[in-house]
C-alpha cells in the first residue's frame, strides 16, 4: 500500500529495499556550514593569518539571548586547544600555531562583538570571551572544547 501526500508517493519499507545510510553517500567535510563571523587578524610582526572564523548562532527569547560560539582554531592551529582559565563571565582558550603562522603577533577584535578577542603571540593563538564589560545579566552557562574547537554557551538577559 503506498500513501499519497501532496504530491509525494511513500511506499513501505521492505526488508529487501536498502536503508538511506546505506543508498546515499557520505557528505564530504568541506560541505559543511562555513562560520559566519569573520574577525580581520591586526598583524603586528610575524606571518599572521589574514582572518580567523567563528559560528555564533542566537537564540532569543524574551529579555535576554543564548549565545553559542564556535572557533575555527583547527585552520590556524597545530593541536586542539586548553582552557587556560574559566569563571561565569570570562573563558580563556589557547592554542599553539600551526607552523605557517608560529611568528605571528597580533590582535583580532571587531567593534561590535567586543567581548570575542583574538591573540596571537610566542606561537600560540588565545581566544577570550569576556561578558564583564557589558551591562545586564551576562553569564558562561557552558565551557568546553568539541571537536577540537572552543564551545562556549553564554546567556544574555536584562
Amino acid at each position: 500500500m503506498a500513501i499519497a501526500l501532496a504530491g509525494c508517493a511513500l511506499s513501505p519499507v521492505s526488508d529487501a529495499q536498502e536503508s538511506p545510510s546505506e543508498s546515499l553517500p557520505s557528505v564530504p567535510w568541506q560541505t559543511a556550514i562555513e562560520p559566519n563571523v569573520s574577525f580581520e587578524v591586526k598583524a603586528e610582526s610575524g606571518t599572521c593569518p589574514e582572518m580567523v572564523d567563528l559560528w555564533e548562532l542566537l537564540w532569543g527569547f524574551e529579555g535576554g539571548a543564548d549565545h553559542t560560539v564556535v572557533v575555527n582554531t583547527p585552520a590556524i592551529a597545530a593541536a586542539p586547544p586548553q582552557i587556560l582559565r574559566s569563571t561565569d563571565r570570562a573563558v580563556t582558550y589557547q592554542a599553539p600555531l600551526n607552523d605557517q603562522y608560529a611568528t605571528c603577533v597580533g590582535t583580532a577584535q571587531s567593534d561590535y562583538l567586543r567581548m570575542y578577542t583574538f591573540r596571537f603571540a610566542r606561537g600560540t593563538v588565545a581566544f577570550d570571551i569576556d561578558l564583564s564589560a557589558d551591562d545586564g545579566f551576562r553569564e558562561i552557562r557552558y565551557a568546553d572544547i568539541s571537536a577540537n574547537r572552543p564551545y562556549v554557551h553564554w546567556r544574555a538577559a536584562e
